[in-house]
């Protein structure tokens, strides 16, 4: 096992311009090394309703029909939004 108390302070000076620079690219790495857990990262950003289904589906790198199968799948419910009134109009006038 890696001392990872010293990693950023021997890492970062040489290979990453910050802290944070190191860490996203460890996180990017892991997701690499482990794909599934792109998708229960998904999911859950889905759930929390920090991203839509299309763009949870993008992060899971799975088409959306896929994504809504797993979530089906797992029992989660598919949540649609058609926007609020004012969307819809600015929407309908752009057309």
């Amino acid at each position: 096992m890696y001392p990872t108390e010293r990693l950023d302070t021997v890492l970062v000076p040489k290979y990453y311009k910050t802290r944070s620079v190191l860490i996203e690219d460890a996180f990017r790495a892991l997701l690499n090394l482990k794909p599934w857990l792109k998708v229960e990262l998904s999911i859950e950003l889905y759930l929390m309703g920090d991203v839509s289904l299309s763009r949870a589906a993008e992060i899971a790198g799975m088409d959306l029909e896929s994504f809504k199968e797993t979530l089906k799948a797992r029992g989660f419910n598919i949540r649609s939004y058609i926007g609020s009134r004012d969307e819809i109009e600015r929407g309908l006038r752009l057309i």
